[in-house]
C-alpha cells in the first residue's frame, strides 16, 4: 500500500487565505533581518502569484507584526522592489 504525501498548508499574510506551501513564498526573520525563501527563523508566508497580496503584506506593518521584528524602511523598500510593488 502506497503512502500519500502530506500537503502542508500555511496562511498568506496578505490575503489570509490558506494554501499549500508550494503556492507560497516564505519570508523569514533571523539575524535581525528579513530573508526570502530562507529555511530557518520565524517565518511568514505570501502568495507567490498575487501582486495584491504583496501590497497588502507591506502595508500597515503586517509583515513586521507577523515576523515579530521591526523592519527598517530601507529594508522594506528593498523587499517591495523584489516583489514589484
Amino acid at each position: 500500500m502506497a503512502r500519500s504525501r502530506r500537503v502542508v498548508i500555511r496562511m498568506c499574510v496578505g490575503c489570509r487565505r490558506r494554501r499549500p506551501t508550494s503556492e507560497l513564498i516564505r519570508l523569514a526573520a533571523y539575524d535581525g533581518d528579513v530573508h526570502l525563501r530562507a529555511g530557518h527563523g520565524r517565518g511568514a508566508w505570501l502568495c507567490s502569484d498575487s501582486r495584491r497580496c504583496a501590497e497588502e503584506t507591506f502595508r500597515g506593518g503586517r509583515l513586521s507584526k507577523a515576523l515579530r521584528i521591526p523592519i527598517p524602511p530601507a529594508r522594506l523598500a528593498r523587499l517591495k522592489d523584489s516583489f514589484g510593488v
